[in-house]
């Protein structure tokens, strides 16, 4: 044990995959002080995520580093469509088309998902996070053991080097030795079950099986949709081929991977293997999202199926939601509820990931007698691949119809939102119903070329004035608490119509706090809104 005084930061950030660099990225956006530690060395030999999607690329957009995700490797005009086959050189059953590349908007947001896989995203993340003055990264450091103080938190690293911070989060993943050291459970359905991930290069896969481009295929034969062949780069032949189920005791060692492949091919192929992972599939939401001055974002508070791809994305989201509060008490305007709050916005959108996720691969299963025809030749064996393509792409096709999952949560009797007293609206998993009232995201409208209403939100609240009400109340009120207040006066239509009320009042994160006619008791509205 080293006898040198501990390092001092106001924000211990334990994990450095891509939700743990994201909270220190919305952390150092808002200039707080900060230091990550990653018991790695922060590479990504093969990845666990491969797409951004809408609201990730929103927060990418927030930050100014979208332009850097839109121009990673994968191709710019390769389609993102997801193609239902037999096999791969077999029959295509049905196609679910997704726009190409790089188109940049969707209609309701500035952005679109995109394909950026982990090992191009962590790094881009770590970029923006190094370049933050107030953020500091230490990779090669394994905590070993936290406690609580009476005003922070004292960490030990293995090795002996102590922290002193004032607030700790846990973003280690799904084994956190965070969420272990708190005793917080994990409640759920538990392990659905046993996956394996095998990595491969092949210069044409394609070419040689006479598909046009895609970039998701799920071949299907007589026990469904069991397993997934993924293009991970298209410009080297990297590809990822997910096995849905395998037997518990499946290791690394065992797996047949020539016999997956020729399975999924529909023939023998000669490929160079990369990587082969094996994994639990989980479905599982902690207790709680943390304890006193320590928090749990990511995969050690909710893990979730990869179907919907909602695992890194959602913990995106949490990394945002956390970020700007622990900044606002850090800075001395935000008050001790809005800490509170994150577990009760942040826990039912972890609960929601976690449920349509679980639905959603369950869905590739139960196709019923008669698949093991697909393959054959005739009238009637053309029917049955027609009908159950059909099939396919309306069932198994709904986890990549998910804008409204993606764009849709919204922080329902959160303490820190003033109720307008109207009625929820709907949540949709494969359409956005976009809304302002309070708790939902803020709803894009275009201002002008390539500004969005999203664009006005940035480290403190905004103030939209859409009907020239006075706004000197809330102005004053917000001087008086030193609650960070940008108004932005609107002329547009649209936006007025979409946001429903001539004043709406916008948190950090893109979520609406407060709307009305008039400032009304500004004040009251502040405290509740910072926490007070």
């Amino acid at each position: 044990m080293t006898d040198n005084a501990p390092t001092t930061t106001d924000v211990l950030i334990v994990g450095g995959g891509p939700v743990g660099l994201a909270l220190a990225c919305e952390l150092g956006f808002h200039g707080i002080d900060c230091l990550l530690v990653e018991r790695g060395d922060g590479s990504v030999k093969t990845p666990k995520m491969n797409e951004v999607n809408t609201r990730s690329m929103e927060f990418c957009r927030r930050w100014g580093i979208v332009d850097e995700v839109l121009e990673t490797p994968f191709p710019e005009d390769w389609p993102k469509d997801v193609v239902f086959v037999t096999t791969m050189g077999g029959y295509e059953l049905g196609r679910v088309a997704r726009p190409p590349g790089r188109v940049r908007a969707s209609e309701f947001s500035p952005e679109s998902l995109q394909i950026c896989s982990q090992h191009w995203f962590d790094p881009i993340l770590r970029q923006f996070a190094e370049s933050l003055p107030s953020v500091t990264l230490r990779y090669g450091c394994k905590l070993d053991a936290f406690e609580e103080t009476a005003d922070g938190v004292t960490a030990t690293l293995e090795g002996g080097d102590r922290i002193a911070a004032r607030y700790l989060v846990g973003c280690d993943g799904a084994g956190s030795i965070v969420r272990r050291a708190l005793d917080i459970p994990l409640e759920g359905e538990g392990t659905l079950g046993t996956a394996i991930n095998m990595f491969f290069r092949t210069p044409d896969l394609l070419g040689d099986c006479g598909k046009d481009p895609g970039t998701f295929f799920i071949p299907v034969d007589e026990d469904g949709a069991w397993c997934n062949i993924r293009v991970i780069e298209p410009q080297t032949g990297l590809w990822r081929m997910m096995i849905n189920e395998a037997d518990d005791d499946t290791t690394a060692e065992t797996v047949d991977r020539a016999a997956y492949l020729r399975r999924g091919v529909g023939r023998d192929l000669d490929v160079d293997w990369v990587d082969v992972n094996i994994w639990r599939r989980q479905s599982v939401l902690a207790a709680s999202y943390g304890q006193g001055r320590v928090f749990l974002a990511g995969d050690a508070v909710h893990q979730v199926s990869p179907t919907g791809a909602m695992g890194m994305n959602t913990g995106l989201g949490d990394a945002v939601d956390l970020g700007w509060k622990l900044a606002a008490v850090l800075q001395g305007w935000g008050g001790d509820a809005l800490l509170d709050s994150y577990d009760a916005e942040r826990r039912p959108v972890g609960g929601r990931a976690v449920q349509f996720a679980t639905s959603f691969h369950f869905l590739q299963f139960g196709w019923g007698d008669g698949l093991g025809r697909l393959e054959e030749d005739g009238e009637s064996a053309a029917t049955l691949r027609k009908e159950v393509g059909a099939m396919l792409i309306d069932h198994v096709g709904r986890e990549f119809r998910t804008i409204g999952l993606q764009l849709g949560y919204r922080y329902e009797n959160s303490p820190i939102c003033v109720p307008d007293g109207t009625d929820p609206v709907g949540d949709p998993p494969d359409t956005v119903i976009p809304s302002a009232r309070p708790g939902a995201r803020a709803p894009h409208a275009w201002l002008d070329e390539g500004r969005s209403t999203l664009d006005l939100f940035g480290t403190g609240f905004t103030l939209l004035n859409f009907g020239g009400a006075d706004t000197s109340g809330m102005e004053r009120a917000a001087a008086e608490r030193g609650v960070p207040l940008e108004v932005a006066v609107i002329d547009s239509k649209e936006a007025r119509a979409l946001y429903e009320r001539p004043l709406v009042l916008v948190r950090p994160d893109g979520h609406v706090a407060w709307r009305g006619d008039d400032a009304g008791d500004a004040g009251a509205v502040l405290d509740r809104v910072r926490g007070i």
